[in-house]
């Protein structure tokens, strides 16, 4: 192995040559070896293959030589850039930054790969990560934060990798969001540690801009969070449109439930809304309200399942000043907040036992009694309750009080998956890309053919909020005026080809041989399996169902293993 000596002061280090190469789904880290050429392509026999559409087969080869590092351009399509300028074969010096269609490369010499690698995640990697993470902070009560990190004039995250990793921790994680974007999971930080970040971060060059939001209070889930980090970014742009705007209605079941909905907002009776997490059920609860006679008075939403237990009264009620340990003041609750107008409790199927009784004589007696006082208050307000579960069945179960199903449930509204309003999808992605062009000052103006196939294709298990999130992510991406498949998330494109029975081919590339479909399609299957696995390879095994040692020999066949090692 060659190895050069770095010079610094008095201190003279060992270190390695590699490229450092960041893409939309992450960074990668190739050694380079003097008088090994490396080439970087698509797919194979690319020494390092990058699934980039934007990638020729075999775009460009590095050299390491007597005269210095070199690369040059194999007659590419998109062609490659040495600092902005097209070029066929270029001399590289410390500083250049070299662009292979959209990937950026650097040549660094460090003395750790995994120091160079650490905290950049691809994309659905890092939500797989961040999944973790929220459950980990529920089952223990523990504060978490995510970050979005951006550079203010879009500039690479390539130039500020190194000046955001030095502020992290060990434990903290970083998934590539765009080209000039990250997103960073922060467990267990303080908010005054994510403030000492972000104004780090904020303070440097280049200019970065920071949006934070955290779990409890902002979101329970991986969609919830990101929305609304979405919306904490959008600081001195144009305000998004409302999400009661956002209820399209093209769909036969979709039309019956706003037909419902118009009976029930002249009315004052409670309201059960059923649907999977995403499907909009806070919308249509809004629809609800704004549509009556209290829309002038307050709506109040709370995450049933993002409050701990031990808190839960205390933000639904209130709380005196003294109540438990930090209760430095008084504080009103939801209740108390919405007076006269309506309180939707989303996700009321995870209300622990005491909450449940608590909640039940409310809605009996009109009145709250704080935690830690003695006063009843009385308070005026339509309670509309959401939930993913299926509350009869918690009810024969035990975990959920029959009373309270009753006085909760006198009209009960089913909002279909999104997956059963197919026809739907068009208009609302169309929607979502007008907010997000607009928020983020984008010239992105459509959806290709392509990339509409892979949405309206895809099982959307995060239903509409999973579209929002999707389409604002790849309004980020887009290079040009229209959202390619590129520009999807690897579940959308994966999910949309697995429904379809095909494997994915590049946009570029002729369709090939049956059994090089198939050979693309089952890699792509295996390393899906392991990804969600986190690399073990039995529980891959098991989600595949196949017997380990055939897995292993695939994993070893299509070198799947050292692609996915960080």
């Amino acid at each position: 192995m060659d190895r050069t000596t770095l010079k610094g002061g008095d201190t003279v280090l060992h270190a390695r040559t590699t490229l450092v190469l960041y893409h939309r789904d992450g960074a990668q880290v190739a050694q380079l070896d003097k008088g090994r050429p490396l080439v970087v392509g698509r797919t194979a026999p690319a020494d390092i293959e990058i699934p980039d559409p934007g990638l020729s087969r075999q775009h460009a080869r590095f050299t390491w030589d007597d005269q210095g590092i070199w690369v040059e351009d194999l007659q590419s399509t998109n062609g490659t850039k040495k600092n902005g300028a097209r070029i066929e074969r270029a001399k590289l010096l410390p500083g250049d930054e070299i662009a292979i269609g959209a990937v950026m490369v650097t040549v660094h010499m460090i003395s750790s790969i995994d120091e160079e690698l650490r905290g950049f995640d691809g994309h659905d990697r890092f939500i797989a990560a961040l999944a973790d993470e929220i459950t980990r902070a529920r089952t223990f009560q523990r504060p978490l934060a995510l970050l979005m990190v951006r550079s203010a004039k879009a500039e690479h995250v390539s130039r500020w990798a190194s000046r955001l990793r030095m502020g992290l921790r060990p434990v903290d994680r970083v998934g590539i969001y765009g080209p000039a974007a990250v997103l960073v999971a922060l467990p267990e930080a303080t908010p005054d540690a994510v403030h000492a970040l972000a104004s780090q971060l904020s303070g440097g060059d280049p200019p970065l801009v920071c949006g934070a939001v955290s779990f409890p209070a902002d979101g329970g889930s991986v969609d919830e969070l990101i929305a609304a980090l979405q919306v904490a970014t959008r600081v001195g742009k144009a305000p998004a449109a409302s999400d009661a705007a956002a209820v399209v209605v093209k769909n036969a079941a979709m039309k019956a439930v706003m037909a419902t909905v118009k009976r029930l907002a002249s009315s004052t009776i409670a309201v059960l809304i059923n649907g999977e997490t995403g499907t909009g059920k806070e919308v249509i609860a809004r629809a609800i309200h704004d549509a009556g006679a209290r829309k002038k008075q307050p709506l109040r939403s709370i995450n049933c399942a993002a409050i701990p237990g031990m808190l839960i009264e205390s933000v639904l009620f209130g709380h005196e000043q003294g109540a438990y340990t930090g209760a430095d003041k008084s504080a009103r609750g939801i209740f108390e907040q919405a007076e006269g107008g309506t309180v939707l409790l989303d996700e009321i199927g995870e209300l622990a036992a005491s909450a449940q009784a608590a909640l039940l004589r409310v809605l009996e007696t009109k009145r709250v009694t704080r935690v830690g006082g003695e006063k009843e208050i009385e308070v005026d307000v339509r309670v509309i309750a959401a939930t993913h579960r299926d509350l009869e069945g918690m009810v024969e179960a035990g975990r959920f009080r029959q009373d309270l199903l009753y006085r909760l449930n006198t009209v009960t509204l089913r909002i279909p998956p999104l997956r059963e309003r197919v026809d739907e999808i068009r208009p609302l992605a169309e929607r979502f890309l007008k907010d997000a062009r607009r928020q983020a000052g984008s010239d992105v103006r459509t959806i290709d053919a392509r990339a509409m196939a892979a949405l309206e294709s895809y099982g959307w298990p995060g239903n509409v909020r999973e579209l929002r999130n999707v389409i604002e992510r790849a309004v980020v991406l887009a290079e040009g005026e229209a959202i390619t498949p590129a520009d999807l998330t690897d579940k959308v494109r994966g999910g949309a080809r697995a429904l379809a029975g095909e494997p994915e081919v590049g946009a570029d590339e002729p369709p090939g041989d049956y059994k090089e479909h198939v050979r693309r399609y089952e890699a792509e299957l295996i390393l899906r399996a392991l990804h969600k696995a986190n690399g073990n390879q039995t529980e891959a095994a098991r989600a595949l169902n196949l017997p380990l040692r055939t897995l292993v020999h695939k994993i070893q066949t299509y070198g799947i293993k050292k692609k996915f090692d960080r």
